[in-house]
């Protein structure tokens, strides 16, 4: 054995770690703060360019389901030019794009530029998890990926208001140039600092090289994502997006027609929802890291969210109750989100995390896809129960996915 093969790679400094992980988290809560920047102008921007909500909504469809697909190429790219260069480029176009959205004087400049920012928006998940992987210790990688997830439901929760509040004490133009140079001013700063990322390092650098750089690299890769552990995390995530999309989008009105709470009431459970999914978040990363069976987490935390969505069907729900009970299942739906990310790292050969991060996050954007669908369709039936019944369901399913996934990876996938 050479003498490179004897070195033993240094953990990363603790205050370069807490650099990444903030540099990371803020880039992570810009991507969905920006996903949700637009829709509280809705009804402005109707006004300003005469065109129909459908049109507006297919503004977002643009930004989301092309950001969410691209993410499966994009993570090819990752792992082939590195994960800094990829995130810088993502967070600068997305920030412009925004940016320029507050001078756009057209309903198909709106759209294109909507396009940019959804390309820009492909880089995040799997650059920012390549990135986590290489320059946070191991026994702090649970807490890392707790960070980083909560701050992108973080982004997602303050936008409505922040957008909303700068619209209203200037107008709509100059709200998305503000939040626009705010992500160049991020960007700025993490241009600065890049030198705290560090890429995974792979087993054998040379070898790995050359695999990267020729068509057989091309196909190992694709046949890693097609393996059956990779392709069952991909069900997870689908089968976790539908549950997820489909009850923060219609719980306000399931809560209204099954048990008759006023629309204040059900909103505010909605939100005891949202905010229970970040502290099930945050309390995940510490419970991912010093507890390694992650599957037994991941069973009791998606128990507990489908036990819980299961009571507003067959219990009377009054306003307090109904907080509660959705802040419990949205604290189960959160806990388990780090230590499924520490199973996806630990079945993922070195070098190989944006590929696979980025190919199943695809799933959690198909599932959001399908979700407003099937659960419209339980309510435009008359069914407003089978939204929190198909919620468990949708559920359980994915622990299914997930326990089969971790199962069949078996060793390759280490406590």
């Amino acid at each position: 054995m050479g003498r490179a093969a004897l070195e033993v790679p240094k953990a990363p400094p603790v205050g370069n770690e807490r650099w990444v992980i903030g540099l990371i988290g803020a880039g992570h809560f810009l991507s969905h703060f920006y996903a949700l920047a637009l829709p509280p102008l809705f009804p402005l921007l109707k006004a300003e360019f005469g065109v129909s909500y459908i049109e507006l909504g297919l503004a977002m469809t643009a930004y989301n389901l092309l950001g969410g697909v691209l993410q499966a190429p994009v993570g090819f790219l990752v792992d082939r030019f590195g994960p800094t260069r990829i995130l810088l480029l993502g967070l600068g176009l997305n920030a412009l794009a925004v940016m320029l959205m507050g001078f756009t004087g057209s309903y198909s400049m709106l759209l294109l530029l909507a396009v940019i920012a959804g390309l820009g928006n492909s880089v995040f998940h799997p650059a920012d998890y390549a990135i986590l992987s290489g320059s946070v210790a191991s026994e702090r990688l649970g807490r890392a990926f707790s960070a980083h997830t909560s701050s992108g439901f973080l982004g997602g929760a303050c936008a409505p208001v922040m957008v909303l509040g700068l619209a209203q004490w200037t107008d709509w133009r100059t709200a998305l140039i503000a939040i626009g140079l705010i992500g160049l001013a991020v960007w700025a700063v993490v241009v600065i600092r890049r030198d705290v990322f560090k890429g995974e390092v792979r087993a054998a650098p040379a070898a790995a090289s050359a695999s990267v750089n020729s068509s057989a690299g091309l196909f190992a890769g694709i046949g890693l994502l097609l393996s059956p552990a990779v392709l069952l995390f991909l069900l997870f995530f689908i089968f976790y997006g539908m549950a997820s999309g489909g009850v923060t989008a219609f719980t306000v009105s399931a809560l209204i027609n099954l048990s008759g709470l006023g629309f204040e009431e059900a909103s505010a459970a909605l939100t005891a929802y949202l905010f229970g999914i970040v502290g099930g978040i945050v309390a995940g990363g510490f419970v991912a890291d010093r507890y390694p069976r992650q599957l037994v987490t991941a069973a009791g935390s998606l128990g507990l969210a489908a036990v819980a969505m299961c009571l507003p069907v067959v219990l009377p729900m009054t306003g307090v109750a109904a907080c509660l009970v959705l802040a419990v299942a949205g604290f189960g739906m959160g806990l388990v989100l780090p230590s499924r990310d520490l199973m996806i790292r630990a079945m993922t050969p070195a070098g190989e995390s944006g590929k696979v991060f980025g190919f199943i996050f695809v799933g959690y954007a198909v599932g959001g896809s399908i979700a407003p669908v099937l659960f419209g369709w339980f309510l435009d039936a008359g069914r407003p129960a089978l939204v929190f019944a198909g919620g468990a369901v949708l559920v359980i399913m994915s622990l299914v996915s997930v326990a089969v996934a971790k199962l069949w990876a078996g060793p390759a996938v280490k406590p």
